[in-house]
């Protein structure tokens, strides 16, 4: 897990189709955070997901910008 999010670059998150500006990815269960700008923060398994274009069910993500990346969300 820890070696998928030392992988999170711009280019990832560009190829997958992935706005992240503004907005840093923290992982509450392993040491690694992502960009810079309002926390956004839940377990690794869920933060690679959403940096590889998936939406997560309520719950697995917390931060104020958590309600655009999940399902059944525009």
């Amino acid at each position: 897990m820890r070696i998928l999010l030392e992988s999170i670059d711009a280019r990832t998150l560009t190829f997958f189709g992935v706005d992240l500006s503004g907005i840093e990815l923290s992982a509450d269960d392993v040491d690694r955070s992502f960009g810079t700008g309002t926390p956004l923060s839940g377990a690794a398994q869920g933060l690679l997901l959403l940096a590889y274009g998936r939406r997560l069910p309520p719950g697995h993500l917390h931060g104020e910008p958590r309600d655009r990346f999940l399902t059944g969300q525009g």
